[in-house]
């Protein structure tokens, strides 16, 4: 519930203020609309939702948030601009407080040499790197 401005040139410079009064019907409503939607996944966020209680401690949020998005059942959505470097730290922030590490998750990889039969990965830094390469272009 605080408001994020991107100062200096490039962004670089994150300051955190009072949101303005004007926006904060609107910031009520989307916080209830987010209670709402964890309410569907969750017992502890649907007391908040149904009592119409928007002041859910910020620590349960986050858990509750990660909770649901490693069940795949909710997906964080962040915006900003790389460009100007707006929201890219609230981003990286996002990963690191909603998304799984390697060890939370069972992690499943084809096997090229049968057939690509699933194996499940083990995770530790005994074994070879394995790794998921995305969007490859030959040119």
């Amino acid at each position: 519930m605080r408001a994020n401005y991107f100062d200096g040139d490039s962004g670089e410079h994150i300051r955190q203020e009072e949101i303005p009064e004007d926006l904060m019907p609107m910031v009520i409503e989307k916080k209830l609309e987010l209670i709402g939607t964890l309410a569907d996944y969750d017992e502890g966020m649907e007391e908040y939702y149904l009592e119409e209680n928007h002041e859910v401690p910020a620590a349960l949020l986050r858990e509750t948030i990660r909770k649901h998005t490693i069940n795949l059942n909710f997906c964080p959505v962040f915006m900003g601009s790389a460009f100007k470097n707006k929201g890219v730290q609230l981003l990286l922030d996002g990963v690191i407080n909603y998304l799984p590490n390697p060890t939370e998750v069972t992690n499943i990889g084809l096997n090229t040499k049968e057939n690509e039969a699933k194996v499940e990965l083990e995770i530790t830094d005994k074994k070879p790197f394995v790794g998921l390469a995305f969007k490859l272009e030959e040119t």
